[in-house]
């Protein structure tokens, strides 16, 4: 240092600390914040549901167009047993969903119209347990 001609005395400035200012600070709560963002919200979320017909709705658009199936699925960019799954009546992915949305042009995401409202039997002579009710809601979700 004194070869240098530095000041041993001199203490080295403190560094200054890098802070990348593009990104607000995170908030650290973690909980429900109450601001409904889509996908975040189960409410939202909830919202819409697949028509009943999607799978008439969906071979309808794509006859319309021309198209068979194997040309539909390369022009979603998906296998063509997900078209004929679709087509047959099985629900497809969301992110299905919206590529036959964007690309036959067709609405296949609608509000829901009602509330369902659920009826809880017991399919024996035993009591109903937390098991039935998580197997029937299965069920109402698959529209079994």
């Amino acid at each position: 240092m004194e070869s240098m001609g530095l000041d041993v005395s001199e203490s080295t400035p403190p560094r200054k600390s890098i802070r990348n200012t593009t990104q607000p600070p995170r908030k650290t709560s973690g909980g429900y914040g109450g601001k409904g963002q889509k996908g975040k919200d189960i409410m939202i979320r909830r919202s819409l549901e697949l028509r009943d017909d999607f799978s008439n709705a969906i071979r309808d658009a794509r006859e319309k167009n021309g198209w068979d199936q194997r040309e539909l699925a390369k022009r979603m960019a998906e296998r063509v047993n997900i078209i004929q799954n679709s087509e047959g009546g099985k629900r497809p992915t969301d992110a299905v969903i919206k590529k036959f949305e964007r690309i036959l042009d067709i609405k296949l995401m609608v509000e829901r119209s009602t509330e369902v409202e659920s009826v809880v039997r017991s399919g024996s002579d035993r009591p109903l347990t937390m098991e039935d009710l998580y197997e029937q809601a299965k069920k109402e979700l698959r529209g079994d």
